[in-house]
C-alpha cells in the first residue's frame, strides 16, 4: 500500500466529511483561534503541530520546536496533533489518539496525556486555547446515532453545545473577556448537502449561511465586540472561500472560480488574515492565504496531489503559516516564514502540520 493510501485509510473521515472534498482537518492561541497566534517580540521559538514518522511508525501525534520533532505517543499509538499553545515553560497540545476502536479526544501537558473522552465512542480535540489558569478544548464526540455532538472541554469538563440531533463538528475555539467561542457547522444527517456555518457563544449558536447553501465554519478569532470567522461556501461551481466579521460575509475568492477551502483565521492590528487552499490550473489545491482579501499563494512543490496552509502567526512583520503538501510519494509538513518553505519531514514518509504558534 502506498503512502498516500495508507493516509486515506488511517485518516479516513466521517462519511459527511469525505462528502466534502474541498474540506477537512482544522486546528492554537491564548485567546484567538485554536491555530493562530499573534505575538510582538521578534525573538521566538517556531512551534508545529500535526503528524510524522518516528522511524518506525506513521501517524505519531507530533510537535516540533524548531524544526526538531517531540513525539507525543510511543508510535505504536497513532493519531494526530491538531492545535499548540505555549505558556511559559508548559507546552499544550490538542489532538486525537487511536485505541482499538476509535479515536480518543485528547490534550498533552509537556507530552503527558489527557484523556477528553474515553473511547467508547470516536471523537477529537480540534484545538485549543489557554487564559489565566484555564485551558479550552475544542472537539466533537460521535452520539447514539453516529453524528458529531458539538462540544467544548474547560480544564477537562466536557460542555455539550448540541443534542445529536444533526451531524455538528466543531473546528476552533476563542476565549475573550470570559465569553467563549466555538467554530464549526451544521449538517442534515438526511441530506448531506445540507450545511451551515455557524458558532456558539456561551453555548447558544449562531447561524452564518442561508441553509439552501453548503457552508462550514473552520476558524474563529474575537478582537473586543468583533468576531471574525472564516469558512467556505458554495459558489456557482465550487465552493468560495470568505470569512464573516459580526455576521456580514466577505468574499476572498472568486464566486464562479474553481474552488477554495478555509483553515484558520487570526486578526493582528488592522489586518484580517485567513488560510486555505484554491485549486489552481491543474485542479490541485494550492496553499494560500489572504491578507485584507489579497490572495498570496505559498506552493514551493511540483504538485501531482493538493496542498494547505493550514494554521498562521504573526510576529511583528513576519508571518508563519504551516501546513503540507503532496509530492509524488507522500505528504510533506512545512512552515512558511515570509513565503518561504522550512522543511520539517522527510518527504519519504507522510507527515503534515495543522497548527503553529510562536513564543518568546
Amino acid at each position: 500500500m502506498t503512502c498516500l493510501k495508507a493516509l486515506k485509510t488511517i485518516f479516513s473521515f466521517f462519511i459527511v466529511i469525505l462528502a466534502v472534498q474541498l474540506y477537512s482537518n482544522t486546528a492554537a492561541s491564548v485567546i484567538n483561534t485554536a491555530p493562530a497566534l499573534t505575538v510582538t517580540s521578534k525573538k521566538a521559538d517556531v512551534y508545529v503541530a500535526g503528524y510524522a514518522n518516528d522511524g518506525k511508525y506513521n501517524y505519531v501525534p507530533t510537535y516540533w520546536k524548531n524544526g526538531k520533532p517531540t513525539y507525543l505517543t510511543d508510535g505504536k499509538q497513532q493519531g494526530k496533533a491538531t492545535g499548540i499553545v505555549v505558556v511559559g515553560n508548559d507546552v499544550y497540545v490538542s489532538g486525537e489518539v487511536y485505541n482499538e476502536r476509535h479515536s480518543v479526544a485528547v490534550y498533552w501537558k509537556n507530552g503527558i496525556t489527557v484523556n477528553l473522552t474515553d473511547g467508547n465512542r470516536k471523537a477529537s480535540a480540534t484545538g485549543l486555547a489557554f487564559v489565566g489558569k484555564d485551558i479550552y478544548v475544542s472537539g466533537y464526540e460521535a452520539g447514539k446515532n453516529a453524528s458529531y455532538v458539538a462540544m467544548y472541554w474547560k480544564n477537562g469538563v466536557a460542555i455539550r453545545l448540541s443534542d445529536g440531533t444533526h451531524h455538528e463538528p466543531t473546528n476552533a475555539v476563542a476565549v475573550s473577556g470570559g465569553d467563549v467561542y466555538v467554530a464549526g457547522f451544521e449538517q442534515d444527517m438526511h441530506n448531506l448537502r445540507s450545511s451551515v456555518a455557524k458558532y456558539w457563544k456561551n453555548g447558544k449558536a449562531v447561524i452564518l449561511s442561508p441553509r439552501d447553501k453548503e457552508a462550514f465554519a473552520s476558524g474563529i478569532a474575537v478582537v473586543g465586540n468583533d468576531v471574525y470567522v472564516a469558512g467556505q461556501q458554495t459558489g456557482k461551481f465550487s465552493y468560495t472561500v470568505k470569512y464573516w466579521k459580526n455576521g456580514k460575509e466577505i468574499n476572498l475568492s472568486d464566486d464562479g472560480g474553481l474552488g477554495g477551502c478555509s483553515r484558520a483565521i487570526i486578526v493582528s492590528g488592522n489586518d484580517v488574515y485567513v488560510t486555505g487552499a484554491e485549486k489552481g490550473d491543474d485542479y490541485n489545491l494550492v496553499p494560500k492565504y489572504w491578507k485584507n482579501g489579497k490572495g498570496i499563494t505559498l506552493s514551493s512543490e511540483k504538485r501531482t496531489r493538493n496542498g494547505y496552509a493550514e494554521a498562521i502567526a504573526v510576529l511583528g512583520s513576519d508571518v508563519y503559516i504551516a501546513g503540507e503538501e503532496s509530492s509524488a510519494k507522500c505528504e510533506i509538513a512545512k512552515y512558511w516564514k515570509n513565503g518561504k518553505a522550512v522543511y520539517l519531514s522527510d518527504g519519504i514518509h507522510n507527515a503534515a502540520a495543522y497548527a503553529i504558534t510562536v513564543a518568546r
